[in-house]
């Protein structure tokens, strides 16, 4: 399951995913006629917006961002020479991403059946709709050849249009997001990204996560599943040098965390009911990436920390000394057809 899948990757998978039509988020999006905007390779996504039922993450009367009118973004970012901050405190309702952001819909390997995604912005943060036919016929196979053919993996990205760079070897990435949604189950998990790419690449070194998508260049990303057993990774170009999590240091000198193992880190990564709003669980992780080094925190508190990395498990010197791009990918894995809706918020780099 992709959840799991986050803490070891190459587990087979026994069962098919049931689709699980629950909801939990935040205010709805009021139904209008289909728009442009979202990337979409099939009619049947807007077919679907006819009695259309709320996403995986949303509260009900909402409706998928492909069936309602868009307006135009709001731009809010506050710009440094190597910092980014934006709360998206505009007001703005059912808008686009402002053009201070670069879009990245239906950022997925090749061979996934995410079919259209599309990033918004309203009430005081932005969202992110992926939709997906699940498993085709066929293909899904519910064992270990799901892990090489990863149809059902895809989603959106999104980053800042400016490069960054570490200071004092050390780069801080800051990013409110609702991850603990019950309703996600292992079907979705936000998922932050650095990386020296400008864009994602055609070389796909592992579908599973959205830094799988970024072939050839280093990436360090981490993924925040609803379980809440978070891990990081770090990729020299072509393949996974480190699997950081609570079942897995890469030879730290220091591990600590990773699991809501300690009445702090329950306490500090909230969790919400299919019942209830996104801001019950949209919770502030900071991210602190250094040579040796790899913490996150949740809302002020320690989270996972790895330190005294080995030499083949660091970051890469490409990335330590060079522009980076920070990508807040919306990631699932489907097997079932399903709309999945992310909630991001306030997000800080170097600031």
């Amino acid at each position: 399951m992709a959840a799991r899948i986050l803490a070891d990757q190459m587990r087979a998978h026994a069962t098919a995913f049931a689709a699980v039509l629950v909801i939990g988020a935040c205010a709805p999006l009021a139904s209008s006629s289909p728009v442009g905007g979202a990337h979409d390779h099939s009619t049947g996504a807007r077919l679907q917006c006819a009695d259309a039922a709320p996403p995986l993450g949303a509260l009900p009367p909402a409706v998928p961002a492909w069936c309602v009118s868009l307006t135009d973004g709001v731009d809010s970012a506050i710009r440094g020479a190597n910092s980014w901050t934006d709360d998206f405190a505009t007001g703005v309702m059912n808008a686009r991403l402002p053009s201070s952001y670069r879009i990245f819909e239906l950022a997925r390997r090749r061979t996934s059946s995410v079919f259209v995604t599309q990033h918004f912005a309203q009430n005081g943060h932005w969202m992110v709709d992926v939709a997906g036919r699940g498993a085709p016929l066929g293909v899904y196979a519910g064992a270990v050849d799901d892990f090489e053919i990863g149809p059902n993996n895809g989603g959106g990205l999104m980053r800042p249009d400016a490069a960054f760079r570490f200071v004092g070897g050390r780069l801080i990435v800051e990013v409110d997001v609702a991850a603990g949604m019950a309703a996600y189950g292992d079907h979705a998990w936000p998922e932050i990204v650095v990386t020296t790419a400008v864009a994602p690449t055609s070389h796909e070194t592992n579908g599973w996560y959205a830094a799988g998508i970024f072939g050839g260049h280093p990436v360090v990303a981490c993924g925040l599943p609803a379980d809440r057993l978070s891990e990081c990774r770090v990729y020299d170009g072509d393949t996974i040098t480190a699997r950081l999590s609570a079942a897995a240091s890469a030879g730290s000198a220091f591990a600590e965390g990773g699991a809501p193992t300690t009445a702090a880190r329950d306490a500090a990564w909230r969790t919400c009911a299919p019942s209830q709003a996104d801001e019950m669980c949209r919770d502030r992780f900071r991210l602190v990436l250094e040579e040796d080094a790899v913490t996150l925190s949740v809302n002020g508190v320690r989270y996972m920390e790895h330190r005294g990395l080995p030499q083949r498990a660091r970051l890469p010197d490409s990335l330590l000394h060079s522009n980076i791009y920070v990508y807040f990918a919306s990631w699932t894995y489907l097997g079932d057809p399903a709309v999945v809706r992310f909630h991001w918020g306030r997000i800080a780099i170097n600031g």
